[in-house]
Formats: C-alpha cells, structure tokens, sequence
C-alpha cells in the first residue's frame, strides 16, 4: 500500500522538478531587479505539500533502500528552501551569488534523487 502511494506521488515529478527550476528563476530575477521575493519553506511549496500529504505519513513503511532515498530527498529540499531564505532580493549581500550556486546545486542533487526514486518504483510495477 505504502508503494503505491509513493507511485502515485512520483507521477508528478517532472512537474515538482519544474517548479523548483522556476523557483529559482524567479528569485535570480528579483535579486537582478531587486523586487520582492516570496520565499515558501520546504512544506509551502507544492511539491513540499504534497510530499507532506503522501509521502511523510508512510515514510517509515518502506523498504529500507526506498527508505534511504525518501529521507535524502527531504532533507535536500529543506536545505534548498533554507538556504533560498537567506537571500533577500531588495537587500543583496555578498553571498547571495553564492547561495544561489548552493541551490542550483541542491536542485540539481534533488531532481536526480527524484529520477532515481521513480526508476525504482518503476522496476518494481513491472
């Protein structure tokens, strides 16, 4: 049962991928025009919503090695999303540049867990 909730869940991947990829488009832009920015924590984003809804309540029905890469996953993202709310677009700093190099890295780091997490699920339905 547990399996096929997290199935369902990463149906959505590509979309959660590309939400993080705006994300940060968006705060580059901001700190570029020095605009306001709406930072959202790892569980205000969709993707940390969802994951919230499906994903954390049957974490730890999971076989181990799934286990594994779930908790990997969530701590990647809460890093992402912590490090992206020390950036303040109207008041740039000397790191900011640095901060964002930290999430595209993070991001890119996600988006592999997340690929990976999916080609198991699917080896596992077939």
């Amino acid at each position: 049962m547990s399996l096929t909730k997290l199935t369902e869940f990463v149906k959505d991947i590509d979309i959660f991928i590309s939400q993080h990829s705006i994300y940060i488009n968006k705060l580059e832009k901001a700190l570029k025009e020095g605009t306001r920015f709406e930072h959202k924590d790892c569980h205000s984003c969709n993707f940390g919503r969802k994951w919230d809804e499906c994903v954390a309540p049957i974490k730890d029905q999971l076989p181990e090695d799934i286990k594994a890469i779930v908790e990997n996953i969530e701590e990647i993202h809460c890093e992402f999303h912590k490090i992206s709310m020390q950036i303040d677009p109207t008041q740039k700093k000397d790191s900011d540049e640095q901060n964002l190099k930290a999430m595209k890295d993070l991001s890119a780091k996600l988006f592999q867990h997340l690929l990976s997490l999916r080609q198991i699920l699917v080896k596992q339905e077939a």
